[in-house]
C-alpha cells in the first residue's frame, strides 16, 4: 500500500511582541541635539569699552535751618524788641565787687584827710577822656560809681569822694582834671586809697572803663 503523505510542516511560531520600554517612550534615549558652535573670540582685538552708568541726579539741597533764638523761645525777651534803645539803658552803674555795691561814705573834708593816711593800699590811674573833661563831670562820674561827693576844689581843679564796700572796706578817691585843649578832652589823674588792695585795683579799672 502506498505510504501516507507526510504531514505538512508546522507553521513557524510568531515572533514575540517587542517589549515596551517606558524610558524609550519618554525620549531619554533620543539623540542629544548638536550644540551650537561657540563664537570665536579674537584675543588680540581690543576689549569692548565698559559702558559707564548714568550719573544719579543730585538731591536738592535743603535750605539751612534758621538758628533758634533761645531767648525768644523761652519768652525772656518779652516786649524788648519793641522798645527803643534809649529805654534799654540802665541808670545803675554803681561799682560792684564780690556781690557788694559801693555805697556813699558821707564824711567831711577833715575826716577824709584823717582816713587818707590810714588806708594802706594805693592804686593810681590816668586817662585822657572827654567823659570827665571838667571837674563837675569827674565828680558826677564818681557819684554814678556809688561814691559820695566830699568836696570839689575849683581853684586847683581837684575833687575828693568817698565810698564803702560791705560795711568795712573804706574807699577814698582823689582826682585832678587837666584840660588838654583843642577838643581833646582832659587828662584825669586819679589816686584811689583803700583798706583792701584788691577792691582798690578793681575800682581803678572800673573807673578807667567809665572814662573811655
Amino acid at each position: 500500500a502506498p505510504a501516507a503523505p507526510a504531514a505538512p510542516p508546522a507553521p513557524p511560531a510568531p515572533a514575540p511582541a517587542p517589549e515596551i520600554d517606558l524610558l524609550d517612550m519618554m525620549a531619554f534615549d533620543a539623540p542629544a541635539p548638536t550644540p551650537a558652535a561657540a563664537p570665536v573670540v579674537d584675543v588680540f582685538s581690543a576689549p569692548p569699552e565698559p559702558v559707564a552708568p548714568a550719573p544719579e541726579p543730585e538731591p536738592a539741597l535743603a535750605p539751612p535751618p534758621q538758628p533758634a533764638d533761645p531767648f525768644a523761645a523761652s519768652g525772656l525777651l518779652g516786649d524788648v524788641s519793641d522798645q527803643p534803645l534809649a529805654d534799654l539803658t540802665t541808670a545803675d552803674s554803681k561799682f560792684e565787687y564780690g556781690g557788694q555795691k559801693m555805697a556813699p561814705l558821707a564824711v567831711s573834708t577833715a575826716e577824709f584827710g584823717g582816713k587818707w593816711g590810714s588806708c594802706p593800699a594805693t592804686t593810681p590811674l590816668s586817662a585822657v577822656t572827654t567823659k570827665a573833661a571838667t571837674l563837675a563831670q569827674f565828680m558826677d562820674l564818681c557819684d554814678r560809681a556809688g561814691a559820695h561827693k566830699v568836696e570839689a576844689i575849683a581853684a586847683t581843679n581837684e575833687g575828693i569822694c568817698a565810698g564803702m564796700m560791705g560795711g568795712s572796706v573804706v574807699i577814698l578817691i582823689h582826682g585832678k582834671v587837666t584840660p588838654q585843649g583843642g577838643g581833646a578832652g582832659s587828662r584825669v589823674d586819679v589816686t584811689i586809697k583803700s583798706t583792701d588792695a584788691t577792691v582798690g585795683g578793681v575800682l581803678a579799672m572800673y573807673m578807667q572803663n567809665m572814662m573811655r
